[in-house]
């Protein structure tokens, strides 16, 4: 989908029209379940709800909205902090003890200072290979893997963002992918005959 598109489905979706929202609703999905999964991995069904309750939320208050142009950041903002409301209703009906007990506290501050430092480390480690893997890649893969999986843009957005053609975008991409999955520096794709 296009920018322009895009915001013309929203602009239609604002003024009510079931149909635009049905195909920014199918649209997003993908986008919107993969960042989430990202953020919280282990939570797929609590994600999927999510998304429904942010897009329900949304069709409620389409006239107040104030999004022109890509929906992308508010959705993804919006799941962020319905999963962050979702764990702290969780953490709070897990604990049983009497909240006053000091060793209970004592507990409970051990485990949020190890729960915060392994997800500290799990998060500096994927970064750390992640690093080492696009150190592998040319400047120009780089750009155009950052672009497609980081920025998760479509390819079609790509070639028109920075005016390339089409043939190009996929043959860098594969390569980033080939690089990535060997950790070959340089890697040489052989053309297989047929």
């Amino acid at each position: 989908m296009t920018a322009a598109q895009e915001s013309f489905y929203i602009q239609q979706f604002k003024l009510g029209d079931s149909c635009s929202f049905q195909i920014l609703y199918e649209h997003y999905y993908k986008r919107i379940f993969r960042y989430g999964k990202y953020l919280f991995p282990h939570s797929d069904d609590d994600l999927k709800d999510g998304y429904q309750d942010i897009f329900i939320a949304l069709w409620k208050s389409r006239e107040r909205i104030s999004v022109e142009k890509t929906l992308d950041f508010y959705l993804k903002r919006s799941l962020k902090n319905h999963m962050i409301k979702v764990k702290q209703k969780e953490l709070k009906y897990d604990v049983i003890p009497n909240e006053n007990d000091s060793l209970f506290l004592n507990i409970q501050e051990t485990e949020n200072y190890l729960s915060s430092r392994i997800a500290a480390e799990t998060k500096e480690t994927k970064h750390k290979i992640l690093d080492h893997q696009l150190s592998l890649l040319t400047k120009r893969q780089r750009f155009l893997f950052t672009e497609r999986f980081i920025y998760d843009k479509s390819v079609e957005e790509i070639m028109q963002e920075h005016h390339l053609v089409r043939q190009t975008v996929y043959n860098t991409i594969y390569k980033c992918l080939t690089v990535l999955k060997t950790g070959k520096k340089n890697h040489k794709i052989k053309a297989s005959r047929v």
